[in-house]
């Protein structure tokens, strides 16, 4: 009955740091596309003593609560909790876990990839006319809607704006699917994350890759977080 007791509050408490009911009882699944480090104590400064993958589910097993923050850049930081999980010792900070049902796959260029906008339950398209001074032109829209959010691909003029609007989920899980969406494979196999440039206001600005562009998340508030870039040929 003791160890019971302990599962539901542990449970509840984990329910009040990720911000959710938990889809996966008291597992956690690893979102940093770098690895979620396992420091030897419950503390940043601490020695790392290895790394779990992304997609490597962990069991809770102890949460200890923290003030600190893991910094992504400065002005901007991740806030989180510590977790003990079973079977492995040392600890996780968990702004690299989630308590999604995370799917984690490959890319067509063997890339991995996480998702955390859950299942595709509708897609339309859409095209406007819209007027200048030259004429009228065709714009086209695309939309793809998932349980945690809506993607819109839109396409004018030789540049395409790519917008994802989520839903109930953290800060922390939407910076790691961003990373995911705008990060890759680049030299010597090493992964290249967006660079973190400023935080200003409500918007958390970074450096893209290639041709991308004005990539930044926006805090929205209500629940809803935005990221978007665009790109032009």
């Amino acid at each position: 009955m003791k160890n019971r007791i302990t599962l539901i509050i542990t449970i509840l408490f984990v329910n009040s740091i990720f911000g959710q009911n938990l889809e996966n009882g008291n597992e956690l699944c690893v979102i940093n596309m770098l690895g979620a480090k396992v420091y030897e104590k419950p503390t940043l400064e601490s020695q790392t003593l290895t790394k779990l993958i992304v997609g490597k589910n962990i069991i809770i097993e102890k949460i200890i609560q923290t003030d600190e923050e893991m910094e992504i850049g400065n002005g901007f930081s991740l806030s989180g909790n510590w977790i003990k999980p079973m079977n492995i010792n040392g600890y996780v900070f968990s702004t690299d876990l989630s308590d999604k049902n995370v799917e984690i796959g490959k890319s067509k260029y063997g890339q991995t990839y996480l998702n955390l906008l859950g299942e595709l339950t509708n897609k339309r398209e859409e095209k406007k006319l819209i007027k200048t001074e030259n004429g009228e032109f065709p714009k086209y829209f695309e939309y793809e809607y998932y349980k945690y959010g809506t993607y819109t691909y839109t396409a004018w003029d030789g540049c395409f704006d790519h917008v994802t609007e989520y839903k109930n989920l953290t800060l922390n899980e939407v910076y790691h699917q961003m990373v995911s969406d705008y990060g890759g494979i680049m030299n010597e196999n090493e992964f290249w994350a967006p660079i973190f440039q400023e935080k200003s206001g409500n918007y958390i600005k970074f450096e893209g890759e290639g041709a991308t562009q004005d990539l930044k998340i926006e805090l929205k508030g209500n629940g809803i977080i935005t990221v978007s870039s665009y790109d032009c040929t």
